[in-house]
């Protein structure tokens, strides 16, 4: 009785026990902190850095997929009204890009084939009704300079046409519209880059002072329809009508000879600057600057007139709306050109 506990000190207090630290603990504490640190920094470089690029690349492979399947499609009506190939041609076109699992969604494009002009024209004038709305041609051989007493046999033909169009909603890689208009294939991201991608059978050429003109009027028929999702879809061409017409004969003096006569182009497109740089260099090529009796281009929107290069630096127009462009060469010698009719549809089938 009255013994002290050995666990106080000698002024009676209880002694503090000293605990010694786990350092094992700690180090495996931290190491796992350190571990969790180094992950997250290589997973965020891996997110923000390399999944852009990949999907980039997933992207720009499915545009250029989308752009090889409207060349082949193009290539493959030609065939049809120019060489008589087969009467029915399938193209696949792929609509998806690859995705990066668990961390990137496929890219998914859509395919359109719409009615180009479903206002019509004006009866009086063969202008389009819907001048921001309308696919069309316009093939004209009409008199020109010649001496007295001449008589002549123009054409003339005006022709609406549905149209195609891809559209890519890139995310990591520019927008991308493809447009299979009029016998060509242009491409567009936004208004500030349009190009011509395919262009349409027309060709100027010149031999001494004679000048020909080479041109096609492709008309495409069929129900408007929509198509997005994954995988592919196949998009058929069924030739139905083709026909070739040419100057030989229409123009002549009243002894038969050969008399001089201008080729009108006008075409409805939606691409039109595109469209522009490929008509103006390929004439500027051959008969140099354009002017008065020599040829003009001209363009028009639902607004008015539009100002293109030259007399401006540069063609920025939407491609929201379509836009008439009119090329007219003057003292043609000869011309010839193709007219013909192909039905588009989608298949049922598709991956």
């Amino acid at each position: 009785m009255g013994e002290r506990s050995p666990l106080r000190s000698r002024s009676g207090f209880r002694r503090s026990r000293r605990f010694r630290s786990d350092r094992r603990g700690v180090v495996a504490v931290i190491g796992t902190l350190l571990a969790l640190l180094v992950f997250f920094s290589l997973f965020g470089i891996f997110v923000t850095q390399y999944v852009p690029l990949w999907m980039e690349e997933n992207e720009n492979q499915l545009s250029n997929e989308v752009q090889a399947s409207l060349s082949t499609l193009k290539s493959g009506i030609d065939d049809q009204y120019v060489l008589g190939g087969i009467p029915s041609y399938s193209v696949p076109f792929t609509l998806s890009s690859d995705a990066v699992p668990l961390l990137a969604q496929p890219t998914v494009a859509t395919l359109s084939y719409l009615d180009g002009c479903p206002g019509g024209f004006y009866p009086s004038n063969g202008t389009p009704r819907q001048v921001a709305g309308c696919d069309f041609e316009r093939l004209a051989y009409t008199t020109g300079a010649g001496p007295a007493g001449a008589k002549s046999n123009p054409y003339s033909q005006t022709v609406p046409t549905h149209y195609l169009q891809v559209t890519v909603p890139d995310r990591y890689y520019p927008q991308l519209t493809f447009f299979f208009e009029d016998d060509g294939v242009s491409a567009a991201q936004s208004s500030v880059h349009q190009a011509m991608l395919v262009p349409p059978p027309f060709n100027v050429s010149k031999t001494g002072s004679a000048i020909s003109v080479e041109s096609s009027v492709l008309v495409l028929l069929g129900t408007a329809s929509t198509f997005s999702g994954q995988g592919s879809k196949d998009v058929t061409s069924t030739f139905t009508a083709a026909t070739n017409i040419s100057s030989n004969q229409r123009f002549v003096t009243s002894t038969g000879a050969p008399r001089l006569f201008n080729v009108t182009m006008t075409l409805g497109v939606h691409a039109v600057c595109g469209w522009y740089n490929f008509l103006y260099n390929s004439t500027y090529s051959v008969l140099g600057s354009s002017g008065a009796g020599i040829w003009t281009l001209t363009g028009a929107s639902s607004s008015g007139a539009l100002t293109l290069p030259p007399s401006s630096n540069v063609c920025l127009q939407s491609i929201t709306s379509t836009y008439d462009l009119t090329l007219t060469i003057f003292s043609v010698s000869y011309a010839a050109a193709s007219v013909a009719q192909v039905q588009i549809g989608f298949n049922a089938g598709g991956l």
